[in-house]
């Protein structure tokens, strides 16, 4: 009896080894690309006491330890041991990842894994594979987007290093990534990509622009030039997401065209879209002018952005009507209620 249970406990498992045999497959690679980035990640104090590290790098670590301290402490993230080590890129990517969506519907392609849910993005280590499926998704109909990403969480599975792009840019962006990135070691609604990410970074950009008036001062320069920072940020989110409701009720109206009907429809959106960037009242305009040059949007874009972006007014009206704009009140209420 025992030898027939057997038997039908290996052709189970060897069922589903075959049935899930793509998504163990990209387990393992993606464990691999982890691996690799965790065996070679050092000690931060280990990397401040060795003499051939750049002093700027050094500079930019103990700041890092200033801002875990910060979010812990004054923010009231989870203390975690993640962004205690350092990982030198070497000025390489070493992640990219891949979104898609219908050509002509905000209905975006999903990929679900177990236990964290389903995801509107998958990533990849490998940047041939990346772009392996990126080909397949242009070549199956879909809008494509592959870019790569300067940082991620493990969501406490592994100790997250510390990864050198990380540290470029200003003590303001690299807080902000950190504090994202930590976010996600805090809070995490199953199954709930879109929030999970936008309050993520809703956290991140207010948590940087506190850190900078904790360690500069609330009248200091660094702190005024990151205020018209997220300014601008926020304009810009105002106009991608108006811009990203107009396109979707557009594709609604067009629904029952032709193909070409719809081609020309979208065609004429996205020129006019890039050309309206100019009616935005930004504070540095040449930044976001530099970045419309050569873009080419389309629905996956558009996606990528909305899942980070599309609620941070909700977010923020949250903030100041529930919470009375204090942040740490307002990161308890998401800990408590969907604690990671």
């Amino acid at each position: 009896m025992m030898k027939k249970i057997g038997w039908v406990v290996l052709i189970i498992i060897g069922v589903l080894i075959i049935y899930f045999h793509e998504l163990i497959g990209y387990g393992i690679a993606q464990g691999k690309g982890q691996f690799h980035v965790l065996r070679n990640a050092h000690p931060i104090e280990e990397v401040l006491n060795n003499p051939t590290v750049a002093d700027s790098v050094k500079q930019r670590l103990l700041v890092v330890n200033e801002i875990r301290n910060f979010a812990f402490d004054s923010l009231g993230l989870t203390p975690t041991k993640n962004y205690t080590t350092y990982f030198d890129q070497h000025g390489k990517e070493i992640l990219w990842v891949v979104t898609a969506c219908a050509p002509y519907k905000f209905e975006p392609k999903e990929w679900s894994f177990p236990i964290i849910g389903s995801f509107t993005y998958k990533g990849y280590f490998d940047v041939d594979k990346a772009t392996q499926l990126a080909t397949q998704l242009k070549e199956e109909g879909f809008d494509v987007e592959m870019s790569p990403v300067s940082g991620w969480s493990t969501l406490g599975w592994f100790k997250d290093p510390v990864l050198s792009n990380m540290l470029e840019g200003s003590v303001g962006s690299m807080s902000n990534t950190l504090i994202h990135e930590l976010t996600h070691g805090t809070v995490f609604v199953p199954d709930s990509m879109t929030f999970n990410e936008n309050l993520a970074s809703f956290i991140g950009r207010k948590g940087a622009f506190k850190f900078l008036e904790f360690k500069y001062g609330n009248r200091s320069q660094e702190a005024k030039d990151y205020a018209i920072i997220l300014s601008d940020s926020e304009k810009f989110t105002k106009f991608m997401v108006h811009s990203a409701n107009l396109l979707d009720s557009i594709y609604q109206t067009i629904e029952a065209y032709s193909l070409e009907e719809k081609e020309e429809y979208k065609v004429a959106f996205m020129a006019s879209f890039k050309q309206n960037i100019d009616t935005v009242n930004f504070n540095n305009t040449e930044r976001f002018k530099r970045l419309f040059n050569g873009l080419e949007m389309n629905n996956a874009g558009f996606i990528s952005f909305l899942n980070y972006r599309e609620r941070q007014n909700e977010l923020d009206v949250q903030l100041k009507e529930e919470f009375n704009s204090d942040l740490s009140k307002f990161i308890a209420h998401w800990k408590t209620r969907y604690p990671n």
